[in-house]
């Protein structure tokens, strides 16, 4: 398609990538390099990769810019907020204080937050399992409307207090990021620091990585935009909503030591608890391996991964809000084990709309209704379609042509189904639900 060939070309104009960085395998490397190329060339992901046998560094390279208007090339310096493996060190900031007594981890909440008393008895344990049943903030219609707002922590729990909880404490588990904010809140009040300043002084100075915790990035964070430039500067949210589950910034070579230093347990001792808190727990190419990845709305996604039997640690940072970063992290696992893996194809893509065509996007503007109090909403624009969950954030889909579209921020397809009357009536998500259009 001419598109296709469009993005082709721009492959060959746009750098690609850094320089390699020593030590470096080369045959690796060239593998590497064609697995994300075609990522490169799309704009899914721009940012820094590593890959480490213990100490050895098999792969370090940077690739895409870390600022687009300025063409600065990121390397495994480059600082990223590295969003949800913040709270493998949230984790790990608990479990220290349980270790030196601080605390326990049976412990209610309320002993250590006593405005926290109307949550009833959830305990630390469930909020770091993410049993606690605390909504997720990223639903509250406070979120949606406020948070390009800074928020303290006091009305934060303050408002997470007024949440309905989603189940009673324990009860079953479901991914809260709220949980984590409430556990960093714990480590402000028993440790007399600030999380940020806890995680340098805790966590970070004793493996000897100075980078800051939070602060400034060097790489611009970008959400996925319409061509031609299919990025664009991240939406304006508060970092301050970010606390304890993706407020933490680190380099590539940061978390290369960070997950040596979880797998030879220099920090905390995970293998005495009964789950590795603040990971995932998985099986993959037939050996275990804990993982963690994440995507927060100021433009960035991270995928890191551990394979204890292969010493093996894998690292994707990326300065644009695309998930692509698991599908990299686990491409980039099966290249270093000698496992198969596919090179993406670029999608096609329709994306230059023809002058007074923009109306046949209109047909598929409207809510849609994924579960009760659960809707996604979809908006027509000149250049195509944006959607939005409950946290009003509307971000651009790809259109492929007819009714079939790609969006980028969760990569996932979305195609619309019409009535015999050709009405727009439902949206598939992936194939794994089927919204149906509320008006």
């Amino acid at each position: 398609m001419r598109v296709t060939v469009a993005i082709a070309v721009a492959l060959l104009t746009v750098p690609a990538y850094g320089p390699k960085l020593k030590p470096t395998n080369d045959s690796v490397l060239s593998r590497v390099d064609e697995l994300l190329a075609p990522h490169v060339a799309m704009r899914d992901f721009s940012g820094t990769i590593l890959i480490a046998r213990g100490e050895q560094v098999l792969v370090s390279r940077g690739y895409g810019f870390a600022d687009f208007e300025k063409q600065i090339v990121p390397d495994d310096r480059t600082k990223y907020c590295i969003a949800s493996i913040t709270k493998t060190m949230t984790a790990a900031g608990i479990e220290l204080l349980a270790a030196r007594g601080k605390l326990q981890l049976d412990d209610p909440v309320s002993k250590h937050l006593p405005d926290f008393a109307n949550r009833g008895t959830i305990t630390i344990r469930q909020l770091l399992e993410h049993s606690s049943g605390l909504k997720d903030y990223y639903t509250w219609p406070r979120y949606a409307s406020d948070r390009a707002d800074a928020i303290s922590q006091t009305a934060f729990l303050a408002e997470l207090q007024k949440q309905p909880l989603d189940f009673p404490p324990g009860t079953k588990s479901t991914y809260s990021n709220s949980g984590y904010f409430v556990l960093a809140a714990i480590i402000e009040r028993v440790s007399g620091m600030s999380f940020g300043d806890y995680v340098a002084a805790k966590l970070f100075r004793p493996l000897s990585i100075n980078e800051a915790a939070n602060g400034d990035a060097p790489a611009k964070g970008y959400d996925p935009g319409f061509p031609p430039s299919r990025v664009q500067p991240a939406a304006s949210v508060s970092r301050s909503w970010l606390l304890g589950s993706g407020s933490v910034y680190a380099s590539a070579r940061d978390l290369h030591r960070w997950l040596r230093a979880t797998r030879d347990e220099t920090i905390v001792k995970i293998g005495a608890l009964p789950y590795p808190y603040g990971w995932g727990k998985r099986s993959r190419f037939g050996r275990d391996l804990i993982e963690q990845d994440g995507r927060v709305p100021i433009g960035y996604a991270s995928y890191v991964a551990l394979y204890p039997s292969d010493d093996l640690t894998i690292v994707v940072l990326s300065n644009i809000q695309s998930q692509v970063t698991q599908q990299i992290g686990v491409g980039l696992a099966a290249i270093a084990l000698g496992q198969p893996y596919e090179i993406p194809k670029l999608r096609p893509s329709t994306s230059d709309v023809p002058t007074g065509e923009s109306a046949s996007f209109d047909a598929f503007a409207g809510r849609y209704e994924v579960a009760p109090g659960f809707v996604l909403t979809v908006r027509s624009v000149p250049q195509g379609l944006l959607v939005a969950g409950p946290d009003g954030a509307f971000l651009p889909m790809d259109h492929e042509g007819g009714d079939r579209f790609f969006f980028r921020p969760l990569y996932v397809p979305i195609a619309f189904a019409r009535d015999d009357a050709g009405r727009v009536g439902v949206l598939d998500w992936a194939g794994q639900f089927q919204a149906k259009r509320l008006d």
